[in-house]
């Protein structure tokens, strides 16, 4: 098994943000900061370039959520948690990573819309959204009050999905 010491800072860190996030909804500032000042250690370690691009993978990832924060799509713990952890697992893996967080928080939202009996009103929501290109005649209603999802569970299967695909599911690795 080759799993990187990268991977495992990501996961233990998101270990810890999971517990903190389906009991509080919060994500520890303490955590992220860490998770990111391990990420800028460990690449200092590996020269300038991967130093380099660890902070462009946190800048970028960053602003990113920043506009996701923006429409109240994530939190700011979930933001700090995803660029501090695409800043550890530096290039390509952090692309992955973000990518398998999407999909898991996609798959998530789902399920606990349909365990709350609101997917209605969640997929009214998305047409909110996209109500500039939705057809004439269609109406949205935004709910009464917005879920919210213990975002660091999906951010904690992006890491997994990348630790797996450097073991046990090599499929999973995309080709960057």
């Amino acid at each position: 098994m080759n799993v990187s010491l990268a991977i495992w800072l990501v996961l233990g860190a998101c270990a810890v943000a999971v517990a903190t996030d389906v009991t509080t909804r919060r994500i520890p500032n303490l955590l992220t900061a860490a998770l990111a000042v391990a990420a800028l250690a460990l690449h200092a370690t590996m020269g300038w370039s991967s130093l380099l691009m660890a902070c462009a993978m946190l800048v970028g990832v960053l602003l990113l959520g920043f506009v996701a924060f923006s429409f109240r799509w994530l939190g700011g713990g979930d933001v700090k948690l995803l660029a501090a952890g695409a800043a550890t697992l530096g290039f390509p893996d952090a692309v992955p990573f973000v990518i398998y967080t999407s999909i898991a928080g996609g798959v998530l939202a789902i399920v606990v819309a349909i365990a709350m009996g609101r997917l209605g009103s969640v997929f009214g929501s998305v047409a909110l959204v996209l109500r500039p290109f939705a057809f004439k005649g269609t109406v949205a209603v935004a709910p009464k009050s917005p879920i919210k999802l213990p975002y660091a569970v999906a951010i904690a299967s992006g890491a997994a999905a990348v630790a797996l695909s450097h073991t046990v599911v090599p499929f999973l690795r995309l080709p960057l």
